[in-house]
């Protein structure tokens, strides 16, 4: 599967990583330069660029990728702008995180296939493991 990530933060950071451990092409963009060059040698390709701006985005292989994953997690409207246009560039599937329930309503209102909060997650499963272990365990 290839895949497109945009922001590379600690959560599209390890998504990318995860992703390319199990064997998928990743692309993965981040207006950051610092968070490309710590991933360039691990993903597929890395690109510095703001990916708010619709004409960078129709220079990425779009018609190649099999999904777009939006992770970015600081700028709601930053998200939606990034999703806007990817929607309009015509790509297919599209997952985005979402950083709060006003943000998940509005990509709702997108038909985005998939939203996520990463730490609802992410509390969901340490609060089901320590209610199922010990502490010791979990280590």
């Amino acid at each position: 599967m290839k895949c497109l990530i945009i922001g590379l933060g600690n959560f599209g950071k390890t998504l990318a990583e995860e992703l390319t451990d199990k064997g998928h092409e990743v692309i993965g963009v981040d207006a950051n330069e610092h968070r490309v060059n710590e991933l360039k040698d691990r993903i597929s390709v890395a690109y510095i660029m703001d990916a708010t701006e619709r004409l960078a985005l129709k220079a990425l292989p779009l018609d190649e990728m099999d999904c777009a994953i939006v992770s970015i997690g600081q700028e709601m409207d930053h998200s939606l702008r990034v999703v806007a246009a990817l929607k309009e560039l015509g790509m297919a599937k599209i997952y985005a995180r979402a950083i709060d329930p006003v943000h998940q309503s509005i990509l709702r209102a997108m038909n985005i296939q998939k939203i996520f909060i990463p730490e609802c997650y992410a509390a969901r499963v340490f609060a089901d493991k320590l209610s199922n272990k010990t502490i010791e365990d979990m280590v």
